[in-house]
């Protein structure tokens, strides 16, 4: 029960965070100069952290649309809407992906 609680906690605070770093610029607090290094981190640790809980396909489809909606409304709170944000996404998402479906092949499914 501890653990689920944690892990709840984290993905909500990730998600929020993710939510106020796209409309606020946050970037000028974290020491990495390209956004779509943090893009891409922020959907991959997303993603493995939506995996006991949902499927590959549901997580995919949860993030790319909560990623595409986001890169869709910037423009109302005066960010620009990039495609290569919402490509570093998907590559975060894909990429969580096949790593976890390989640790899978190689170590199990517990």
């Amino acid at each position: 029960m501890g653990q689920s609680l944690l892990n709840t906690a984290l993905i909500t605070s990730i998600i929020l965070l993710i939510v106020a770093g796209s409309f606020y610029n946050l970037q000028k607090y974290i020491p990495i100069n390209n956004d779509k290094i943090i893009h891409f981190f922020a959907y991959f640790i997303l993603s493995i952290l939506l995996t006991p809980y949902a499927s590959s396909i549901n997580i995919f489809i949860f993030l790319f649309l909560m990623g595409g909606s986001i890169e869709i409304i910037q423009p109302l709170a005066g960010r620009k809407c990039c495609i290569y944000d919402q490509l570093a996404n998907t590559s975060g998402i894909i990429s969580s992906i096949l790593l976890v479906h390989l640790w899978g092949v190689f170590f199990g499914n517990h």
